[in-house]
């Protein structure tokens, strides 16, 4: 027989095997760990975005403390439930008797774990802009913080993996699962230092309030996260387990100054607290982070201040922030709690009742009421529609209370006036029991 015959009749080459890394990809709960964690972040994050998304600061702060607080327990369990297969399997002396080093065959391993809550996130996070691009009145978005978040949620899978080959133990995933969400918490809890608060990877410290972090603190918390689980992955599976000193002594290195530095990794950014103001009377002033709320911060202060109707001493300024010091006489301080959303107050409700009690009764006079002066501040705050309920000690007190709101209001324009005038001055005196009641 001819070659050309041989050549022509041999069998067809089989096909090539998948990828081991491929395969092992598609497999496990990783997948399903992705897709929750995705779906999770998108309804943690959007179902509040009325009350947090005026800046990309608060909008980010929130989206990792989610993807974190949520995600890294995730990524734990996922993880020590695969590094536990073997172990669970009794093929850990099959396995060992491969072509493969140790190592490769834990990074193939741990691939799933490590990949899947990552692009889960990162699918959350560019849902998550996506929908609220076209809203945050102040800032842009900081696109280096997803890769920090994405480096955490991996390295922490790496960590879950290393803890289930460690003690490969059916309850050992949620039992490190538990013990992950607790430490995580750590971050946002505001229970510990600022320097603890800095070695969890959920902290939301990285903006909001005016601070926003140094351009390096991202490198300190990636070179943190990833040595710790570099020098995992490497301690249990290298040839040459020393190795592993290296990425410890950097995560040490990184893990030191964040703790050691705490909020001084944050500057104050000033363009987003200098004072944006109309030319209204009274005046009214906001952050600049918040300059697109100045109408409706506007239409909450016409409220109060068609009530007090030109009265002597009625406030001349309203000012957002700077609670502290002493404030100049006819200034109101706020803060927008409630947030903003396109311009849109989370809140006007509660900034009308801070108004009013801050013309009532202004800053610092707290606690030093009179009750001789209860009376006189009910009818003022009657008068303001506060709608909040009378709290007395007696049936008397309250009858003596809602007798005065009622003369009040029964009173003519310029004699209410007049005792409106009485009235703040005083307030700004802190007692008002020299004021008799109308």
């Amino acid at each position: 027989m001819s070659a050309a015959g041989t050549l022509a009749t041999a069998p067809p080459a089989p096909p090539a095997a998948p990828r081991v890394h491929r395969t092992e990809l598609l497999r496990g709960a990783g997948v399903w760990v992705g897709a929750v964690l995705a779906v999770s972040v998108i309804v943690a994050v959007l179902a509040r975005r009325y009350f947090l998304f005026d800046t990309w600061a608060t909008t980010q702060a929130t989206l990792r403390g989610a993807g974190l607080i949520l995600g890294g327990p995730l990524a734990l369990t996922a993880g020590c439930w695969q590094g536990g297969r073997e172990g669970r399997r009794g093929t850990g002396d099959l396995l060992a008797s491969a072509a493969r080093s140790p190592l490769r065959r834990a990074l193939t391993a741990a691939l799933p774990s490590m990949a899947w809550p990552v692009l889960g996130y990162l699918a959350a996070t560019a849902v998550c802009l996506g929908v609220l691009l076209p809203y945050p009145s102040y800032g842009h978005p900081a696109w280096h913080l997803p890769v920090v978040d994405a480096v955490a949620l991996g390295s922490l899978g790496a960590l879950g993996f290393a803890a289930g080959r460690a003690v490969p133990w059916r309850f050992s995933p949620p039992l490190v699962g538990v013990a992950g969400y607790v430490l995580l918490g750590v971050g946002v809890s505001g229970y510990t230092g600022p320097g603890t608060a800095w070695l969890s990877p959920a902290n939301k410290a990285w903006g909001g309030f005016g601070d926003v972090p140094v351009w390096w603190a991202g490198v300190l918390c990636v070179v943190w996260t990833a040595g710790l689980a570099a020098a995992a992955l490497l301690a249990g599976h290298a040839r040459r387990r020393a190795l592993a000193v290296l990425p410890l002594l950097a995560a040490v290195a990184a893990g030191s100054v964040l703790y050691g530095t705490g909020d001084g990794l944050l500057r104050s950014d000033s363009s987003a607290t200098a004072l944006v103001c109309d030319r209204g009377t009274p005046a009214v002033c906001v952050r600049a982070d918040h300059a697109g709320a100045l109408p409706a911060v506007r239409a909450v202060v016409t409220r109060i201040d068609s009530r007090l109707a030109g009265a002597p001493g009625a406030p001349v300024r309203y000012r957002e922030g700077g609670t502290g010091g002493v404030i100049p006489p006819g200034e109101v301080r706020f803060e927008l709690y409630g947030g903003v959303f396109r311009g849109r107050l989370g809140d006007p409700e509660m900034l009308y009742r801070d108004f009013v009690f801050a013309v009532t009764m202004p800053f610092g006079c707290e606690g030093s009421s009179n009750p001789a002066g209860y009376p006189a501040e009910y009818a003022v705050q009657e008068w303001l529609d506060l709608g909040r309920p009378l709290f007395a000690d007696t049936a008397a007190e309250e009858r003596h209370a809602e007798s005065a709101a009622r003369r009040l209001r029964a009173l003519a324009p310029a004699e209410r006036r007049a005792w409106l005038g009485r009235y703040l001055v005083a307030a700004r005196g802190c007692d008002t029991s020299g004021v008799p009641a109308p």
